[in-house]
């Protein structure tokens, strides 16, 4: 496990509870601090289809490593691009693959004076970054496994109608 102190973990319980959205107000509010490389994981584990939806991407490998240019489409990375990203990526991993991908990411991408925000619960299984934020849905939603097994190591628990969070992104100041 390594540590990185210019990493941001934003992970969740389940789907639609605002995590790009959350991601991207953190994105907004730094942008002007430090340079910003925005990353979204999509750990795939066999037998949790629910918890990602309809794929139209199946993967075909044991992870992808894309990056993303456009902040024009409705895509999560495209949001992470308007709010102020200089660049985007995306990986998408079985989950005895993820620490392989993101170590190939972080040796052929550029994270030195970067702040990297990662949309991800399952990247805290390989790394310790600076602050991991989890956000959750009401009391009673269902929270994915993943999810629950990494609750113990959020710094913060930040909790959504998935639009509105209680907890004031305003008020992080992050050093690295």
């Amino acid at each position: 496990m390594i540590e990185l102190k210019n990493l941001i973990l934003v992970g969740g319980g389940s789907r639609n509870l605002g995590k790009t959205e959350f991601v991207s107000q953190l994105i907004a509010h730094n942008k002007n601090k430090f340079e910003i490389i925005a990353l979204k994981v999509k750990t795939i584990y066999e037998g949790d289809n629910f918890f990602h939806g309809k794929d139209l991407k199946p993967l075909k490998t044991d992870y992808t490593i894309e990056e993303f240019t456009h902040a024009t489409d409705h895509e999560d990375t495209s949001r992470m691009l308007r709010a102020g990203a200089k660049r985007v990526f995306k990986i998408k991993a079985k989950n005895n693959y993820l620490g392989i991908a993101f170590s190939e990411f972080l040796k052929n991408t550029n994270t030195k004076n970067t702040l990297i925000v990662c949309e991800s619960n399952s990247l805290r299984d390989y790394v310790i970054p600076q602050h991991f934020f989890m956000i959750l849905g009401t009391e009673n939603a269902e929270i994915k496994p993943s999810a629950q097994r990494l609750l113990k190591y959020a710094n913060k628990i930040v909790h959504s109608d998935g639009k509105n969070f209680d907890f004031n992104i305003k008020k992080l100041n992050f050093t690295f």
